[in-house]
């Protein structure tokens, strides 16, 4: 088999693959196939490192985790961030009510997105929760709901940093340099749009602007990328400064995420194969050149709350998948050729049907310690093409035993459909040898409760 590099909470026992101390096969058995897996400890585990790591580096101001709610977008798994101190960055009203059901401090959210409405606006102010403005066009809606309710709402500027001195291709599409790309997604104001904005608000009585924000993506683990976008930001920040006059600087400053996991294993990002820096580099190279933009453009941090917001890299590794396999065909005839056909799906762990390169890092758990005996495609229960993993090395496999995908704790679960009528995996926490169902294995009732037939149909 792929030489496997074990994280923190998997090992091998008595042959088979544990998460933390939970045996994955009886995970299967206890709660069915397929079915995603999040180790509580290591999700704490990662969280704990950003904000020190951060705090060690920002002694300035109050450090706040901003975790992605996207990434993993579950209740409970929710909970666990809010008990640790983390804030949450939320995209549109689902994964507002997701953060609020979270019990996370309203002074800890952030509603961000593009095309707010007026409602979500509204339910912002109410709360005291700060809004991340994506367009001018926002401005608008929270100065009108503000008035109505006789109360300021707290704004937040997106920006777009152009990184004109930065020529390197993104990881995520390699033919495409990052400073284009910043520049043509979809999320930020233009900065055509943002700098006429600046007068309006200065002389608003409905808002009061209280930082800034930014978010690039997992374009580049290179230092040079993050001291691009920090350089670039702060310049756009003095912009501001300088409009809305008096000393302004703000009080928040998010400088988002696209941090790199621990092992950096991703089936979304085309490249990966250079070094990872740590969490501490991470937060040594972009606060210290925060700090020094700043003090170059005048401005002052003291007191600035610095604002991360990882997804992937806070979950990626806290999870895994679990399926099961039914059936083992062996072509002798025309070809000589294996597959392990398994209970799970493309759908399910939001890959292409055809994978060379399998897309996760994957175990034969229930035979984890034995040798590689055949090369075998991995494939899923769709009628689509389904090559999990192209002529994998595995060990003898039969039916019945349980094949688990690693690193699929972030943008997996959260992109599972129903293709085919499939009912959607459920996912469980497990913290030390406690294992407890946070998601429910979706049912063919559920799968069909949004289905409407017209009378005139019923009869038929």
């Amino acid at each position: 088999m792929n030489p496997l590099k074990l994280n923190d909470v998997l090992s091998i026992q008595n042959g088979h693959l544990f998460i933390e101390n939970y045996d994955t096969v009886e995970l299967a058995e206890r709660f069915g196939t397929p079915l995603f897996v999040v180790s509580e400890t290591k999700l704490v585990n990662n969280l704990r490192n950003y904000t020190t790591a951060f705090e060690k580096h920002w002694p300035e101001g109050r450090v706040r985790v901003m975790a992605a709610i996207k990434a993993n977008p579950i209740t409970a798994v929710r909970r666990v961030l809010t008990r640790e101190g983390a804030g949450c960055d939320t995209f549109g009203a689902g994964e507002l009510e997701l953060a609020l059901r979270g019990g996370v401090p309203t002074e800890d959210i952030a509603v961000n997105g593009s095309i707010k409405t007026p409602a979500i606006i509204r339910r912002a102010i109410e709360l005291g929760i700060h809004i991340i403005l994506d367009s001018a066009r926002e401005l608008d809606y929270c100065e009108q709901e503000a008035e109505k309710l006789g109360k300021k709402a707290a704004i937040v500027l997106r920006l777009k940093p152009f990184l004109a001195d930065l020529d390197d291709p993104s990881d995520f599409f390699p033919e495409r340099l990052i400073r284009d790309m910043t520049q043509t997604v979809k999320y930020g104001i233009p900065t055509s749009e943002m700098l006429p904005m600046i007068p309006k608000i200065k002389a608003s009585k409905w808002v009061e602007l209280v930082g800034v924000h930014t978010h690039s993506g997992r374009h580049s683990k290179k230092p040079v990328f993050w001291q691009s976008l920090v350089r670039n930001y702060v310049k756009l920040i003095k912009q501001i400064s300088d409009g809305m006059g008096n000393g302004w600087t703000p009080k928040i400053v998010s400088i988002g995420g696209g941090f790199a996991a621990e092992h950096d294993i991703e089936s979304r990002v085309a490249v990966t194969d250079y070094p990872t820096p740590s969490v501490d580099e991470f937060a040594e190279i972009t606060t210290a050149s925060f700090r020094k933009s700043m003090k170059a453009s005048g401005l002052s941090t003291d007191g600035v709350i610095f604002e991360v917001e990882p997804g992937r890299a806070l979950h990626n590794e806290t999870g895994i998948h679990l399926t099961q396999v039914h059936v083992v065909k062996h072509e002798t005839a025309n070809i000589d050729r294996r597959w392990l056909e398994t209970d799970t799906s493309e759908v399910f762990l939001s890959v292409g049907s055809l994978n060379v390169k399998p897309a996760f890092r994957y175990v034969v758990a229930s035979k984890a310690d034995q040798p590689e005996a055949y090369k075998a495609d991995i494939v899923g229960i769709t009628c689509n093409y389904e090559c999990l993993a192209e002529q994998a090395p595995v060990p003898e496999t039969s039916s019945g035993d349980i094949i688990a995908f690693l690193n699929t704790g972030s943008y997996i679960e959260v992109y599972g459909c129903n293709f085919n009528v499939l009912p959607r995996p459920g996912t469980v926490l497990v913290k030390g040898d406690q294992a407890e169902m946070v998601k429910a294995h979706e049912t063919l009732e559920q799968v069909f409760s949004r289905d409407i037939v017209p009378d005139r149909l019923k009869d038929i």
